[in-house]
């Protein structure tokens, strides 16, 4: 699994379900912690529509780790400040990237929870869909 589609499954996971994935491999493989879970300030990058220029809007409390699974380092940087959720996230990143055993049931799991967050995601603009407004631009000369 590509590493930007995993980030975007752990960012939107219930911590319960990353923890329920990472614990058994906690609890049974060599997991060595590079960097401690720590709570960091990123600058949030967004684009201007019209002029498509960048600017930055601000910053945004994460937390970030770093750890080794059998040799295999992960990486885990989240919004947030829950430690323990992004330690669990480094380790699946790790494993997702090895040739470990459980690799293919935990990849399971976390297309599994991708659909769930996608229909959940539908859902709620079903939700909202009958609030919807058109804009319509009158163009007139004078």
């Amino acid at each position: 699994m590509e590493t930007q589609r995993l980030s975007k499954i752990l960012g939107n996971c219930p911590k319960e379900t990353i923890e329920a994935l990472a614990g058994p491999v906690m609890e049974t493989r060599s997991v060595s912690v590079i960097r401690k879970p720590t709570k960091t300030l990123v600058m949030v990058r967004m684009q201007e529509t019209v002029a498509k220029a960048d600017f930055f809007l601000g910053e945004l409390l994460a937390c970030e780790a770093l750890v080794e699974v059998e040799g295999q380092k992960g990486f885990a940087l989240m919004a947030g400040d829950d430690t323990q959720k992004v330690l669990c996230a480094a380790v699946l990143d790790a494993v997702c990237k090895s040739r470990l055993p459980e690799r293919k049931a935990i990849e399971d799991a976390l297309l599994a929870e991708e659909e769930k967050i996608a229909e959940s995601r539908r859902q709620e603009i079903r939700k909202h869909a009958s609030s919807r407004v058109q804009f319509n631009t009158l163009d007139v000369e004078y």
